[in-house]
């Protein structure tokens, strides 16, 4: 009898673990993911235009998100992973301290360093939590989510800046607030193959349904209903009332990608 008991509980103490380890690669999975698309997207800001220190703004946050991924990734014991991470930061660093030489070779190639190390770092991580059939969906389903999140959340955190740089030019968020809509209608694309190609239309809509059409409602169909009262705000350079607008769409899109995430890892394909 007392083995039973001893055996019951450690059976539920293992099934806990995997649980919680689960979870922690997804919490790293999102940070990651966000981190790649804010410092990827990036270019589209241009450094000339919202100047050297929103350049070191994002490369922070993006440094911060990766340490906090990494931080993630050891706790779901997976030291492996956790090294991607780390070499982002690492890498983070480096691009940071040669900012100043932006004509310089040093600084040209860590910066394609660092994207290759996000990429990298990504789609690994979004292979080892979602565990999809083949390593394409794991490539698609990674760079689709980093550029709806680094996309949206980099327009709003430009927006903030024109209020910090008066003048600014209204291109950069003009450029963003298109990424938006291209990547949105990307990542529905990538949703839809999935459940097309995956025969995953019962599982998702009728079984997950509650999760599924929270996902499809907040995270796909938001940014799409928010595009053209972002794209009328920016048409007539009203910046602030632009960062309101994204302030939502970031809402919507954050939690439909952590719903998103939680279903890949049921359905083992990108939702």
């Amino acid at each position: 009898m007392t083995f039973s008991v001893r055996g019951r509980d450690i059976t539920q103490y293992s099934v806990l673990s995997t649980q919680y380890s689960a979870l922690r690669m997804l919490l790293a999975l999102f940070l990651i993911d966000l981190a790649a698309g804010l410092v990827l997207f990036l270019p589209l800001v241009g450094r000339r235009t919202a100047g050297v220190k929103f350049v070191r703004l994002v490369l922070i946050i993006g440094a911060a998100l990766a340490f906090f991924a990494t931080a993630a990734h050891l706790m779901a014991h997976r030291p492996d992973l956790a090294i991607a991470d780390a070499s982002v930061v690492v890498l983070t660093i480096l691009v940071y301290l040669v900012l100043r030489y932006p004509k310089r070779l040093i600084f040209r190639a860590s910066a394609v360093l660092l994207g290759i190390a996000y990429l990298i770092a990504a789609v690994w991580s979004f292979d080892q939590a979602v565990r999809p059939t083949h390593f394409v969906w794991s490539i698609v389903g990674a760079l689709s989510s980093a550029a709806l999140l680094g996309s949206v959340n980099l327009a709003m955190t430009l927006g903030h800046w024109y209020l910090v740089v008066r003048g600014m030019a209204i291109d950069p968020l003009r450029r963003l607030t298109i990424a938006t809509l291209a990547t949105t209608i990307v990542k529905i694309a990538v949703v839809v193959a999935s459940i097309m190609l995956g025969g995953l239309a019962e599982e998702m809509m009728v079984r997950q349904g509650i999760f599924f059409w929270m996902r499809a409602g907040w995270g796909l169909l938001g940014p799409l209903m928010l595009f053209p009262m972002v794209w009328g705000t920016v048409k007539i350079r009203s910046t602030m009332a632009a960062t309101g607008i994204l302030y939502v769409e970031v809402v919507a899109v954050v939690i439909g990608e952590v719903l998103g995430a939680w279903l890949s890892t049921i359905a083992h394909l990108p939702v």
